[in-house]
């Protein structure tokens, strides 16, 4: 195990809020205290980083009370099981995301264990939730009310915390400085879930990855750019769709479309075309749905087809 980073400090945003930044993604972790009770935010990735939020809440004199998982990706469910007995709250979806994905969440998690030289007793367990909302949800930590709303297009799963009285908003996987939006479960969810947000009073901004701001301009900038991102992305592939062009035409189509980072965030832009193709019903091709299943399963077992005249009109 190494040991903890340097630069790893839990930084107070807020009055009520702290923040600590991996060195891994640059992922934030936060840290709500109110008297001797205190709320975390997808607490951590590297052992000594989840020590060292675990210590620093001792040192304030509080208990951790609940923990929020903002959703389901490998790198956010890390933290849990360093706080045995601590409720977990996340999603309504996040059950069924992890068994949709338990396999492939298990073995990055597993591969990445090992590159970083982390020796577990036992093998990692993917932390279940104590208990799940449909739409909105709101926990105290001590006199603070925190508000969690579910926001897809990221993850199925996705939520966000605010705290209104200091217009602080956890925005999970969205509105970072250093990251392009990544619609993995849905484009136009993701579209309307930023569109919510744009709505809502926000003087602190907290993306899972990348850097909070409190700057006014800087925070409508980057909902203002991920909107008009996404609009862009959907539009021109939506046409590439019915223009029947195939996922290698329309990412050549989405080539000039401007992102963030693009030296950074090519492979991000990349799997988003490609995201945005399927969801929008994209034709089949072998390269996008029969040989990833192929090279996962080592066989297709049904295939659903709709049948069409010439004329367009389907075939019973």
């Amino acid at each position: 195990m190494t040991g903890l980073h340097p630069s790893y400090k839990l930084h107070n945003l807020t009055p009520d809020l702290w923040a600590a930044q991996s060195r891994m993604f640059s992922m934030n972790s936060g840290v709500f205290i109110s008297g001797s009770e205190a709320v975390l935010i997808d607490p951590g990735m590297f052992p000594e980083e989840i020590e060292a939020i675990a210590r620093f809440v001792q040192e304030q004199r509080a208990t951790v009370q609940i923990i929020i998982i903002t959703h389901s990706h490998w790198d956010h469910i890390l933290g849990p099981e360093h706080f045995p007995g601590v409720p977990m709250v996340a999603n309504e979806a996040y059950p069924q995301a992890i068994e949709e994905e338990r396999d492939s969440i298990l073995k990055v998690i597993n591969g990445w264990s090992e590159k970083n030289g982390l020796k577990r007793g036992q093998p990692f367990t993917i932390p279940k939730p104590t208990s799940t909302f449909r739409q909105t949800m709101t926990l105290h930590a001590g006199d603070i009310p925190l508000l969690l709303t579910y926001a897809p297009g990221h993850a199925p799963d996705q939520l966000t915390v605010y705290h209104a009285e200091s217009a602080t908003l956890w925005a999970a996987d969205m509105l970072s400085d250093i990251e392009s939006p990544v619609p993995g479960s849905s484009i136009d969810d993701y579209r309307s879930t930023l569109a919510a947000i744009a709505e809502m009073e926000i003087r602190t901004l907290i993306p899972g990855h990348g850097t909070p701001t409190s700057d006014s301009g800087e925070i409508q900038a980057r909902i203002r750019e991920d909107i008009a991102y996404l609009d862009e992305v959907r539009g021109t592939v939506d046409r590439a769709v019915k223009e029947g062009k195939t996922l290698a035409e329309a990412r050549a189509m989405c080539a000039h479309i401007h992102y963030r980072k693009p030296a950074d965030n090519a492979i991000m832009h990349d799997f988003t075309v490609h995201s945005a193709y399927v969801q929008l019903g994209g034709q089949v091709f072998h390269d996008t749905h029969l040989a990833p299943l192929l090279r996962m399963q080592g066989a297709v077992h049904e295939i659903a087809l709709d049948v069409v005249r010439v004329d367009g009109s389907p075939l019973p």
